[in-house]
């Protein structure tokens, strides 16, 4: 099945001369300079630019089997495959409908070949609804069709799992190094989300230099039915030559052996419940200075995770987690005058509902200062201003993002070398810590002797034993009298009850 999301996501518009150039070689026609080279490299100029024209007409135009991201409204938006069949599946049943062709949306039902196709819309304009108008509009209901990206497709796409947004995944792209003709592997397909950015980052179509070597995105998914749904995806939407899909559980087997073998990845992304199992066989499949990154909800699995990555030779170990927070930029009316909104009428920030007692506070403001002969000057109870404010919701933790980079080993060392290394630099820091023990203890003994003599230079070391004994007689006689009156109220008790 065809499909233009190859287009929108990884379309690089070809090389155009300048207008500038073209405009020399009018100008060189006109004065007479050389004609012959000169009309040459101008039809040259004019046939480029007619293809562009015409390659960008064809392009901008939706035609059938298109993917288009239609946007409804805030928060309403649909993936939907440009289909311009009849609405029944089977023209002997008739009783067996659907919905192919046809957009039902709480504005109207939108006709892919009616209003789409027929009209020959182009990706970033309105469709409008053919149907009936709504009552009390003058034009008809209308959607825009927006050309699909990797961002859209994020907030559009089928929830298998739970998937990564845009905050996590420009920070993954970012850190990764990823550019064109780099090779990833990527564990935990699950809905395909970050995938598809992955797939825009490496590859080079018609944007790399060396065509020798293109860019690929290899993704594993555990589970048989996900991998399969994630494949069909990768293929409707055009991407198969970029990406490949395999079903296989990496916790148990690790990566391929013929991916460790030959040490092509540039970097790894791991989305595992147990992405320490897997450090060592990413270590194998990555370059010298290659990446690592695992995403993790939970610190545990951080801890581990950055353990194993010490042990098998990974260095510049971070760990970050975006929190993001959201600000609502809009026009509000707020008090010019502060006396009147201290008065308790309105409140503090001024609503419709008050727009009309303010009116009434700004005619009586204006019909006072006119009896006394004054001039109106700032009279306007409320202004109208843009603020930004932030909401007031709980910022959501999506996971820890953990990024380590694959130290090349100099000439001559091994990994036993390497391991030898790291235990020596593991006991180094354990002898580090025990002299900081011993010396914290040397100052406590330190400390505790100083205190001993100086008492003794005040008291002639008897005053503490004399102190002890003034706090128990004091014990002694307060419990004596705590018995004294137990045993009163004993007496009174007797007596009552005879």
């Amino acid at each position: 099945m065809s499909s233009r999301i190859t287009g929108s996501i990884l379309h690089v518009p070809a090389s155009r001369p300048s207008p500038s150039r073209r405009i020399e070689l009018e100008n060189d026609d006109e004065s007479g300079g050389d004609d012959a080279e000169n009309a040459m490299m101008l039809a040259e100029c004019i046939q480029r630019e007619e293809e562009e024209e015409e390659e960008q007409q064809r392009f901008g135009t939706i035609e059938e089997n298109d993917l288009v991201i239609v946007h409804v409204g805030f928060g309403d938006q649909k993936a939907v495959r440009v289909n311009a069949s009849s609405s029944s599946s089977n023209k002997k049943k008739k009783k067996k409908k659907t919905n192919a062709g046809v957009l039902h949306t709480s504005y109207g039902s939108f006709s892919h070949k009616r209003d789409i196709l027929d009209r020959n819309v182009r990706f970033g304009e309105k469709a409008f609804c053919s149907g009936a108008k709504q009552a009390g509009q003058s034009k008809p209901p209308f959607v825009w069709c927006l050309s699909p990206t990797c961002e859209l497709w994020t907030n559009v796409l089928a929830h298998r799992t739970q998937i990564l947004y845009v905050y996590d995944i420009s920070l993954v792209c970012a850190w990764l190094d990823l550019k064109p003709g780099k090779v990833v592997l990527e564990s935990g397909t699950g809905s395909a989300s970050l995938t598809h950015s992955l797939v825009r980052a490496v590859s080079n179509n018609g944007c790399c230099d060396n065509d020798d070597r293109k860019g690929h995105v290899f993704t594993f998914e555990f589970n048989e039915s996900r991998a399969n749904a994630a494949r069909d995806e990768i293929d409707e939407n055009g991407l198969r030559e970029f990406c490949t899909v395999t079903h296989r559980d990496i916790e148990t087997n690790g990566f391929p052996k013929n991916l460790e073998s030959s040490k092509i990845a540039d970097a790894v992304f791991l989305d595992l419940p147990g992405p320490y199992k897997c450090v060592e066989s990413s270590a194998k499949c990555l370059k010298k200075d290659g990446v690592l990154c695992s995403f993790s909800p939970c610190v545990e699995q951080v801890q581990r995770t950055c353990a194993e990555m010490q042990r098998f030779g990974f260095v510049d170990i971070k760990t970050v987690e975006m929190l993001g927070r959201e600000f609502d930029v809009n026009e509000r009316r707020f008090f010019t005058d502060i006396e009147e909104a201290s008065t308790g009428k309105f409140s503090r920030v001024v609503s419709e509902r008050d727009t009309k007692r303010v009116r009434e506070e700004t005619k009586k403001a204006k019909k006072t200062l006119n009896n006394k002969g004054e001039e109106e000057e700032s009279i306007d109870l409320v202004s109208l201003r843009v603020s930004a404010a932030p909401r007031f919701q709980g910022q959501t933790h999506t996971g820890y993002l953990t990024f380590a980079r694959l130290a090349p080993l100099p000439e001559g060392w091994t990994k036993a070398s390497w391991n030898e290394r790291a235990e020596k630099k593991r006991e180094a820091g354990m002898d580090i810590l025990r002299a900081k023990v011993e010396r914290d203890e040397g100052q406590k003994r330190t400390a505790a002797n100083a205190r001993g003599a100086f008492r003794k230079s005040r008291g002639g070391g008897g005053g503490e034993s004399e102190k002890r004994k003034k706090d128990e007689n004091v014990l002694a006689s307060s419990s004596k009298k705590a018995k004294e009156v137990h045993q009163y109220h004993r007496a009174d008790e007797d007596e009552y009850s005879e």
